[in-house]
């Protein structure tokens, strides 16, 4: 393991059983998912007090936070202008924190333009650095690498091609594997999820999936909202799911929704949604990999603002967006970016559903088998464990880790 430590690396012993201080810090919902579960891995080996930025699924694991996320939790390049004032008051905030509790470790997790600049801070006042789901750097601005190598001590990854990738740029690095893998599946039955929405489907069944944030909803929703009038026209009968994420409010996508029997609105449970769905509406995200390991056809849309789409067209490196195509290096679902024609994705949506699952089900095994079968979060928890004894020699007492 090459540790890099800041010759101003503080001096904390841990031979005594106090709780190790540890911040952690989190930008938007998915990585603060990942993140209550790491915590709740680590909290399982020793005794530690967690505090830092995130929201109310890292409190619900016992974080204290000291910066709530949801002012700075945006998509795009221009969208960020219109969030700096709050980007920069957390920045602040952050760094105050850092200062004053002199903890031990922080973690960073995803959120790379606001980690990279607080990691930066943490080096210089001795604290070591941990990113977990360090930023997409082999699709677009391939330089933030070297600001890794830099800033951070440890780089935890959870795709296997990054592995390499980071190694030929000298970046300490461990491959811990993609938590979806173990933890994406539905909790209920098919029959026992449409009992349970009170729906007795006449005929395909059909889940859109806006995105996580609130400028992703008002971008996509009225353009899902086409297509599915596009495809009342071909299908007899569809009925159409609507899973919320845990952050956005059920008013929020209402106002869209003319005839309020037409969608079906459910917090929670997407898992299901999309499992028991003949095909997925998706705007990219980590929910198409969801959509994938769940073997279900889907689409994928997306929208951004003018600027943030030239400035993408100039920096992003890769052939598709969605997580499924760039695994795989092959179209398994169709994607529609900025140009949102919803004739001709209803015409791809038709030909998914009359493909079904078997149409999709070989390269889906292609994707699942470039997995190794880990634990993510209990194996990112042990190289943590494994860093800190590095450091600090000895910790308080474990169970049964490393």
């Amino acid at each position: 393991m090459l540790i890099r430590s800041s010759s101003t690396l503080q001096k904390i012993d841990y031979n005594n059983n106090a709780p190790i201080k540890a911040v952690i810090i989190t930008g938007e919902l998915s990585g603060e998912i990942h993140a209550s579960h790491l915590v709740d891995a680590l909290n399982s080996s020793m005794p530690f007090e967690f505090s830092g930025m995130g929201s109310t699924r890292l409190q619900e694991v016992g974080v204290r936070i000291i910066y709530d996320y949801s002012n700075i939790s945006v998509t795009g390049i221009s969208e960020i202008f219109g969030k700096l004032k709050y980007i920069r008051e957390a920045y602040n905030i952050m760094k105050r924190h850092l200062i004053k509790e002199k903890p031990a470790l922080l973690i960073i997790v995803d959120f790379p333009g606001f980690n990279l600049k607080i990691a930066q801070f943490a080096k210089k006042h001795g604290v070591p650095v941990i990113y977990f789901i360090p930023p997409q750097v082999w699709a677009w601005r391939r330089s933030r690498i070297r600001k890794i190598r830099d800033r951070v001590n440890r780089v935890l990854c959870i795709l296997p091609f990054e592995k390499k990738l980071y190694e030929e740029y000298d970046v300490d690095v461990a491959y811990v594997g993609h938590p979806f893998f173990k933890t994406v599946r539905p909790v209920f039955l098919k029959s026992e999820f449409y009992q349970k929405l009170g729906v007795e489907p006449q005929g395909p069944v059909i889940t859109i999936l806006p995105g996580s944030r609130v400028n992703e909803v008002h971008k996509h929703m009225p353009i899902l909202l086409a297509i599915i009038e596009k495809l009342k026209e071909q299908v007899h009968q569809p009925t159409v799911l609507l899973p919320l994420a845990e952050n956005i409010d059920p008013g929020l996508v209402q106002k869209y929704v003319t005839a309020p029997n037409s969608i079906k609105i459910i917090k929670g449970l997407s898992h299901d949604a999309i499992a028991h769905s003949d095909l997925a509406l998706a705007a990219s995200g980590s929910v198409t990999l969801e959509a994938a390991i769940l073997g279900t056809p889907t689409v994928v849309i997306y929208r951004i603002s003018v600027l943030s789409y030239l400035l993408a067209k100039i920096l992003v490196d890769v052939k598709y967006i969605s997580l499924p195509n760039i695994i795989a290096n092959k179209e398994i679902f169709p994607e529609f970016i900025q140009q949102l024609d919803p004739e001709k994705i209803a015409e791809k949506a038709l030909y998914m559903l009359k493909n079904g699952r078997e149409g999709i089900k070989d390269d889906i095994k292609t994707i699942r088998d470039q997995f190794s079968n880990f634990d993510s979060y209990n194996r990112a928890r042990d190289e943590i464990v494994l860093f800190l004894r590095h450091i600090y020699g000895s910790l308080p007492k474990t169970s049964s880790v490393c």
